[in-house]
């Protein structure tokens, strides 16, 4: 049975230093995560949800950070991710948020 992939890459720009940052990334139905695992990866915390991936800093440095996320797509359709929305657990005021996109599986 052949098992598809997709990676998922969120990109965050950090004009500043932050402290305690929250990323939820909301996934679309057909996806699952390949490590389902919570647990430190590379300098944060990840822990997948049912519905999001939800990634935690203790501190965000200023400039530009990639994460990417590996899933597994379970079955075709057209579906709908969630939003992706960055913020910081102390300071609201301080928060990003990207828009859905809409995924076709064949």
């Amino acid at each position: 049975m052949r098992q598809d992939r997709i990676k998922v890459r969120i990109t965050i720009e950090a004009d500043r230093d932050y402290d305690f940052v929250q990323i939820v990334d909301k996934r679309a139905a057909c996806m699952e995560p390949v490590n389902q695992l919570s647990g430190y990866h590379w300098g944060y915390y990840i822990a997948p949800k049912d519905c999001a991936t939800n990634y935690y800093f203790d501190r965000l440095a200023k400039g530009k950070h990639v994460i990417e996320t590996e899933y597994y797509i379970d079955r075709p359709g057209t579906y709908e991710t969630g939003t992706c929305t960055a913020s910081c657990a102390y300071s609201p005021e301080f928060r990003g948020v990207a828009k859905s996109q809409t995924i076709k599986v064949e």
